[in-house]
């Protein structure tokens, strides 16, 4: 239960943000820049609470592991947010996100593929068409 409480507080949240997202690239804001300045809060905010709860282990991060989380934060941190701040500014909070969040759909594919994950075809058409419709009502 405690996890299923997280992740909705995690979407709470998450939900908020494109508002402030929108609201800070009014005008002619940089993406890139305004995404380094969004991360150096992220930073901040995780080096507090890594400090705050002596959290330090770097025991377990190999080299591998390192070049992975670095690479997930290039892509997702860096690319993806810069493309996603494009699309905040040209269509909107309201468009964007709704359309952003079919990302669990390439995650599906993506560990199928890669880490050969399993999962139910018929359910993930369903739930293609549940997101597909729902882009297209959100996005008129």
């Amino acid at each position: 239960m405690m996890g299923e409480v997280l992740a909705f507080i995690a979407a709470v949240l998450w939900g908020f943000v494109p508002i402030l997202d929108k609201t800070a690239l009014i005008g002619n804001v940089s993406p890139y820049l305004a995404n380094l300045i969004r991360s150096l809060g992220a930073l901040i905010f995780l080096s507090i609470v890594v400090l705050a709860l002596r959290d330090f282990d770097l025991e377990v991060f190999d080299a591998k592991r390192v070049s992975l989380l670095l690479s997930a934060g290039a892509i997702a941190g860096g690319l993806a947010m810069v493309i996603y701040y494009m699309a905040l500014k040209s269509i909107g909070a309201s468009k964007a996100v709704p359309i952003t969040s079919i990302y669990p759909l390439f995650t599906v594919i993506f560990s199928a593929i890669i880490l050969r994950e399993s999962f139910d075809l018929l359910r993930v058409l369903l739930g293609t068409a549940l997101i597909v419709v729902g882009i297209i009502l959100v996005s008129r």
